[in-house]
């Protein structure tokens, strides 16, 4: 059981799928003890939240995140555990709820339903969440692990949800092709927002780039870059989507267009081209990208560890460069023909119950997610194998 100077999660409880509104019902009612007696507690709901539970890990082990998300949006959170597809058909339930202690009365900010599906049990989910989502109040899904658009869950829930996250942290398949299905999902569901956890996690990285160009006297680079060099930590588990949304997010914003067919995978490697047009002439300039490995031990799987980008010539007249340094640091140099200069900044990546908060505010906000998505569709198209 969680408990806090400013929550208190009770032990979940054991109940059928039919009594779950009366079990929440009767939870609501008992509020906190005071004085050996039942004290009144107020309630609050603004959305409902639909998580799929990632392989491995359970709802039990997103108790802290929910009881962080819950305490600035107050919601029924509907946990989903992954299925257990060999098992025998049974569908465990159980409730709980989250209790803001800070107040006088105390203000209930969570109703939480858990469900362990097994074997053939799992069909039977979608019915029961619609179910039981709070109507009028947005709906959100928030799906952890590997999307599958044929899961019967997903086909139910995506045309039903007002905004739905994934974590492609947590991607098994090619990282370029599920944002590339992100992409297509935006058109088939315009009415339904759509976002990625780990596009929030990059954002030191997108702000230490942006930087580089806060000095005027480096605004003139912008038009003869030529190289990108991005790296990431592949670890145990991690998959290239950080650096490919670092790509794609550098990209659009400096209005790259993308060379047909110049998509290439090697292993963990990956390789592509833009182009833009040169200033005051019918010429065109070529940016090669190139994203690879580079493991540090104090790094998460998949995290970014370096970018670095240089202007044409040999040597390069500018040479920016942000490299993943032991302890949660980067070190951050720039080199110009006038000067050299390096610093060591701290890398304060984003915990994720502030990016879901974040997107909970304002789903719809980051247009440049957008832009990046829909560049990555068409350079992920425009492959030679179209794959």
């Amino acid at each position: 059981m969680l408990s806090s100077p400013d929550i208190l999660h009770l032990p979940p409880r054991v109940v059928s799928l039919k009594s779950v509104e009366s079990e929440l019902g009767a939870l609501r009612k008992e509020g906190l003890p005071a004085n050996g007696a039942p004290a009144a507690v107020l309630r609050a709901c603004t959305l409902t939240l639909v998580v799929l539970c990632d392989k491995n890990e359970a709802p039990d082990d997103l108790e802290e995140l929910t009881s962080q998300i819950v305490q600035s949006h107050p919601a029924r959170v509907i946990l989903i555990a992954q299925q257990d597809a060999d098992a025998d058909a049974w569908l465990e339930t159980r409730v709980s709820t989250y209790t803001a202690t800070g107040g006088n009365p105390p203000r209930l900010v969570g109703e939480e339903i858990a469900f362990y599906p097994s074997g053939a049990q799992y069909d039977s989910l979608p019915s029961a969440v619609l179910a039981l989502r709070v109507s009028g109040l947005p709906f959100i899904l928030y799906w952890r692990g590997q999307p599958d658009l044929d899961d019967p869950l997903f086909r139910a829930l995506v045309g039903e949800c007002d905004q739905i996250l994934f974590d492609s942290l947590h991607f098994t398949a090619r990282a370029e092709r599920i944002n590339n299905t992100i992409a297509r999902l935006r058109l088939n569901y315009p009415d339904v927002s759509f976002g990625d956890v780990n596009w929030q996690r990059i954002r030191p990285w997108r702000e230490f780039v942006a930087q580089f160009f806060d000095d005027p006297a480096n605004m003139e680079y912008l038009d003869t870059i030529t190289r990108v060099a991005i790296d990431f930590s592949a670890g145990l588990t991690g998959n290239q989507s950080a650096a490919v949304l670092l790509m794609a997010w550098l990209a659009s914003s400096l209005n790259w267009r993308v060379v047909h067919g110049s998509y290439q995978r090697d292993g963990l490697a990956r390789v592509a081209r833009f182009e833009r047009s040169v200033y005051g002439s019918d010429s065109k300039r070529e940016i090669r990208v190139t994203i690879s490995t580079r493991d540090q031990d104090d790094c998460l799987s998949g995290e970014l560890t370096g970018v670095r980008l240089e202007t044409e010539n040999e040597p390069p007249e500018l040479v920016l460069q942000a490299n993943r340094a032991p302890g949660g640091f980067v070190h951050v140099s720039e080199l110009t023909p006038h000067r050299f200069t390096e610093r060591v900044a701290p890398l304060n990546l984003p915990q994720e119950s502030n990016v879901l908060t974040s997107e909970l505010d304002a789903p719809r906000r980051d247009r440049n997610y957008h832009r990046a998505l829909e560049l990555l569709d068409a350079l992920v198209a425009q492959t030679a194998d179209g794959r």
